[in-house]
């Protein structure tokens, strides 16, 4: 009977293993000097599915290739000049450091600098070597490449296809949940909305790693264009409906919003919901029509009329100001009234979002087209200081290493160089510091597995190909079974083949490991040294540089938002940069912590949270909100609303956040006086739910000014 493993990461370790020893089988079988750089790039561009590994298999060779001649050429350049030797390395791998940093190819752009490199450095090493080296690295990583490329295809396959599939199916059945939750919420005396909160952050996660894969999709054999931006417009869908719970959940009511929330037939919509859901969850897996009509266009319907009859009726309080129930919820600060309108207007955007899933599983046009031009995360980074500090860094470091290299005439230095390079392109010393544990210890791991295989048996051909394939299937394992600990699976793979696949068949040697560990150890020590001595950059520094990018990013944003006519709006794309801050945050949450830091922590992260709000209202202001209903429904009740967006940009951008107070209180009572003036003008239920949404979102910004 057939084998078939039955876990993605069992399938992806055996292809690594097969593929790695395939590998180094043919470079054996050329004779090549070092064959255990073809079995190096297979667990280099290993991964769990196909297109990962075919997408920087690519990026890889054409680095590789690029580089050799680059290097070739600059090697005859710079061969009579020490020191146009040493400006050379140094402008190369800044160069790939910088471009690595923010272009989509960065791999490559890294490949190609290091690869450049490595033959450049042979003028001081082994001058006589540059033309050997130019030529058959690149034939031997591309014998690696080549066969993990043909291995993604034919050994145990992982689809993205599948496996965005069946991550779109847990992102239905979380959202479905999550809408329990909220119902279970707001029927709750004393509700808890950061079990919400925390549900809405793990489907955004789900939904960022998602789109992080759809690019990779293309390499696959049988996905369309068309299905790539099928899968592409429903998530962003699913970003916009995550995007507006969350304001939702940051706006929770009051005790009295609750009282009157709970006396309304809130369960049938969110029911109703539920049920589109499935329906469109059934239709995009299914590949069939979806039904003719959505319940929960009508069940909002009959929400509407029943608040109307209570309005009508008097039974209730008005839904514009909430009677207080304590003198404490008068005085407070934050504008937490109208949320029975906020919510109201949250379920219209959730069926207007489920009427565009609609449309786009049925192939009708839906008209979905954006408003605003989005400069991408590429453009903002490419001037960014800190960017362009790291990759001088990198450089300083690459030579630092190669110095010592050329004095010590070490034999292992070639390794320390890369190490230098690969630690020094981490953004703060806190990712370096476990970068640097966790390529040590895999180094060990590897090399010590080597090692003790070569002392128990006499390593015979059939003795390695046994002890390779265990070992790097074993490796690989771990490494795509632990994605915390996988860069240690990698190191280990990379030590164990380098000490194994030797020059001729199986190893006769020791040295490998050891100048593999040595050379490790060289490239943290220079990368460390160069890290602390020149424009340091620890985890506190970045996370408050992070936080005040964000601030003045986000501030933009809101200048183009207010201030900007529709289809003149530009926006930064900051979700990387807030998804980096609240790993920085997350991560010096499980470390120990003086009672100093551990204050200074619980600062940024009330920092953090109060950008999220903003980021969360922006978005909301510019996602849900119809402006130019706005500000005609503002001109039709005698307010000019102009006046308040340019004094909230301007109190935004002077920190001001006593001024952002007192126009707090002047959007209350600009609120607490529609319900004399709504007397002598009929405005419609949509057009007054536009203007309250976005009047209470100018308050949310505002108080959140620091």
């Amino acid at each position: 009977m057939f084998f078939w493993p039955q876990t993605v990461e069992n399938r992806a370790a055996l292809r690594t293993a097969f593929a790695a020893l395939i590998a180094v089988l043919i470079s054996f079988k050329f004779h090549l000097e070092t064959p255990f750089w073809s079995g190096m790039s297979v667990v280099i561009v290993s991964n769990l599915y196909t297109g990962n590994i075919i997408d920087k298999a690519s990026m890889r060779i054409i680095g590789t290739v690029a580089g050799a001649f680059l290097g070739f050429y600059i090697a005859g350049l710079v061969a009579n000049s020490f020191l146009l030797y040493l400006l050379s390395c140094f402008l190369i791998v800044c160069m790939g450091s910088y471009y690595y940093s923010f272009s989509a190819n960065g791999y490559a752009y890294l490949l190609g600098a290091l690869c450049a490199f490595i033959i450049i450095s042979q003028i001081a090493m082994n001058p006589q070597n540059v033309f050997f080296v130019a030529i058959w690295r690149p034939v031997e990583i591309g014998i690696g490449v080549l066969v993990a490329a043909i291995s993604a295809y034919f050994i145990f396959p992982n689809h993205l296809k599948d496996n965005i599939t069946v991550q779109l199916h847990g992102i239905y059945t979380d959202f479905s949940a999550e809408l329990d939750q909220l119902l279970t919420v707001l029927f709750e005396s004393k509700p808890d909305f950061d079990l919400l909160l925390q549900s809405t952050l793990k489907i955004k996660r789900k939904l960022r790693k998602a789109v992080e894969l759809i690019g990779a999709m293309t390499h696959e054999l049988g996905v369309t264009k068309a299905r790539i931006d099928e899968v592409r417009a429903l998530l962003d869908i699913f970003y916009d409906l995550s995007r507006q719970l969350h304001y939702l959940i940051l706006i929770s009511p009051q005790h009295s919003d609750l009282t009157i929330v709970q006396s309304l037939p809130i369960k049938p919509v969110l029911n109703a919901i539920q049920l589109d859901l499935t329906q469109l969850q059934i239709a995009f897996t299914n590949h069939v029509d979806t039904p003719k009509e959505l319940q929960t266009g009508p069940e909002i319907v009959e929400l509407e009329k029943y608040v109307k009859q209570k309005q009508s009726n008097g039974d209730t309080s008005s839904f514009l100001i909430p009677d207080t129930s304590s003198d404490i919820e008068k005085q407070q600060l934050i504008f937490k009234s109208n949320f029975v309108y906020a919510l109201i207007h949250f379920l219209h955007q959730v069926n207007h979002n489920l009427l565009l899933m609609q449309s786009l599983f049925s192939r009708i046009p839906h008209g979905m087209t954006a408003k605003h031009h989005v400069l991408k995360t590429q453009e903002r980074i490419r001037t960014d200081v800190d960017v362009i500090k790291r990759s001088i860094k990198a450089g300083i470091s690459v030579i630092l290493a190669l110095g010592f290299w050329m004095i010590s005439n070490w034999s292992g230095g070639l390794n320390g160089v890369i190490s230098s390079l690969v630690l020094s392109i981490r953004k703060h010393l806190f990712e370096m510091k476990n970068a640097s544990i966790h390529r040590l210890l895999g180094c060990i791991w590897g090399g010590g597995v080597a090692l003790f295989s070569l002392f128990l048996t006499k390593m015979t051909f059939y003795d390695f190909i046994l002890i390779f394939f265990f070992s790097i299937w074993g490796f690989s394992y771990f490494m795509f079974k632990f994605p915390k600990y996988s860069y240690i699976g990698l190191q280990a793979n990379i030590a164990l083949i380098i000490s194994l696949a030797q020059e001729g068949g199986p190893p006769v040697y020791l040295a490998p490991p050891l100048q593999r560990l040595g050379g490790i150890v060289i490239g943290i020590v220079t990368s460390f040294i160069v890290a602390n001595l020149i424009w340091r950059s620890d985890v506190w520094t970045m996370l408050n540089r992070y936080l005040n990018k964000l601030y003045i990013y986000i501030g933009q944003n809101l200048k183009q938002i207010l201030l900007s006519s529709t289809n003149q709006i530009k926006l930064h794309d900051l979700a990387n940069l807030f998804w980096s801050s609240r790993e920085l945050l997350e991560s010096l949450a499980d470390e120990p912590l003086s009672s100093k830091k551990q204050n200074l922590l619980t600062e940024l992260t009330k920092r953090f949270e109060s950008l999220v709000i903003i980021q969360a209202t922006t978005s909301h202001i510019l996602l849900t909100i119809d402006r130019e209903k706005v500000e005609k429904t503002a001109q039709l009740l005698g307010y000019e609303l102009s006046s308040y967006e340019k004094a909230i940009w301007t109190a935004f951008e002077k920190h001001d956040a006593a001024h952002g107070l007192k126009l707090s209180h002047q959007l209350q009572y600009l609120l607490s006086e529609i319900d004399k003036k709504m007397i002598s003008f009929q405005i419609s239920d949509d057009d007054l739910r536009g203007f309250l949404a976005y009047i209470n979102a100018l308050n949310q910004l505002v108080l959140q000014i620091h």
